[in-house]
């Protein structure tokens, strides 16, 4: 968990302050896993779109989070006219990627 220029700076600084864990299922990411950033108090709410509000879950626990919060949710099929692309986390070279699928 540090820098490669592969994975988006933002991710790879939250990977690291969550120890690799997602924050909502307190699972640790593993290799075949899709990764999303959350806003934690969503922006619909108020939250503002920033690095102390932010957090990565894993995709469905983003939906679950999502489908609860009472956010309208426009990722990863929640109400999305346009889903994201999907990234996978692979490990390359003793390091963690983020790469698209």
């Amino acid at each position: 968990m540090g820098n490669n220029p592969e994975m988006p700076i933002g991710v790879s600084k939250l990977l690291k302050k969550q120890k690799g864990k997602c924050t909502h299922c307190e699972m640790f990411f593993r290799e075949d896993d899709v990764m999303e950033v959350d806003h934690i108090i969503p922006k619909s709410k108020g939250g503002k779109d920033e690095y102390k509000n932010l957090q990565l879950l894993h995709r469905h626990c983003h939906d679950t989070k999502t489908a609860n919060d009472g956010s309208p949710g426009t990722k990863s099929g929640c109400n999305s006219a346009e889903p994201k692309p999907t990234r996978k986390l692979e490990k390359v070279e003793e390091k963690w990627v983020m790469r698209y699928a």
